[in-house]
């Protein structure tokens, strides 16, 4: 869509300056081949200016038109955008209810054949799931909670062990909710298709939230490792550690955003630590 209308900026614009361009030649023979007693050189000039301006309030009209088309369109982008991740959220909710049932009564039954030591068990693993769900709702950005739910159903269905730690709620957080989607979900993405590429055991993500005096800090963490010459060419647009096609966007993506928002990446990486990336914004 967005290069339709480009185009049509392009066709418009090339036609007005087909106009004038053609206007000016007008003018130009006007002068040089009429004569003055059949058209004055004044009522020319005037023709001319009066051609010239109903050539520019066109142009205008139409570039004022197109604007408001672009604009309409990127707000319904927006409405789609935020549509999209508030019902993922609101679908992550009604599943963990439905689900919180079925836990029950697999504690009922441990309970009732005396596996108490089984039932204590699962009933740590639920109540570390609920924390993590709880913390992911206590950020301010609901974009950004329906994003990790999502994520985290992902890196399930992956047998990816994925930990979420969130020590702010990013209250003051001066980056549109488009823009941290795009960081938080590239930078996600990036982390699982690492753990992927592991062992089993080694299947480890972790993404933490936390803040300084200056800055909200959202950082990554997988136990593979990144070769000190692609760690600088990593935000390269084309640069990736995989192969295939159509590689090497995502990272680069982040880091226009990063930039466009007055923040900054470091990524880091070792064979025993894993690859660390950590994307700062500064505190409004």
């Amino acid at each position: 869509m967005k290069d339709k209308y480009s185009i049509s900026a392009v066709i418009v614009l090339g036609i007005a300056l087909l106009l004038v361009f053609v206007l000016v030649i007008c003018f130009f023979c006007f002068n040089m081949f009429w004569k003055p007693e059949v058209i004055s050189f004044d009522l020319v000039s005037v023709i001319f200016i009066i051609l010239v301006l109903i050539s520019v309030s066109v142009l205008i009209i139409l570039a004022r038109n197109m604007f408001l088309v672009e604009k309409q369109r990127k707000i319904l982008e927006i409405q789609n955008f935020y549509i999209e991740h508030l019902s993922e959220l609101v679908r992550a909710i009604r599943t963990q209810r439905h689900d919180f049932v079925n836990h029950l009564q697999v504690v009922y039954a441990l309970m009732k054949t005396d596996k108490t030591e089984k039932a204590q068990h699962y009933i740590e693993d639920l109540c570390q799931h609920v924390r993590i769900t709880g913390e992911m709702l206590q950020v301010n950005v609901p974009e950004l909670s329906a994003l990790l739910l999502a994520k985290e159903d992902l890196a399930a269905d992956k047998n990816i062990l994925f930990k979420i730690i969130v020590d702010s709620n990013l209250d003051g957080l001066n980056v549109k909710p488009l823009d941290l989607i795009t960081v938080v979900g590239n930078l996600l993405d990036n982390a699982f298709e690492a753990a992927e590429q592991l062992p089993q055991e080694k299947r480890n993500v972790v993404f933490k939230v936390f803040e300084t005096s200056k800055y909200f800090v959202f950082q990554t963490i997988n136990s593979g490792y990144l070769p000190k010459e692609l760690q600088k060419r990593i935000f390269q647009l084309g640069v990736s550690s995989k192969d295939g096609v159509n590689r090497g966007i995502g990272l680069a993506s982040v880091k226009s955003v990063v930039e466009k928002n007055s923040g900054k990446i470091v990524v880091s990486s070792s064979k025993d630590r894993g690859t660390k990336f950590k994307v700062l914004f500064p505190v409004n």
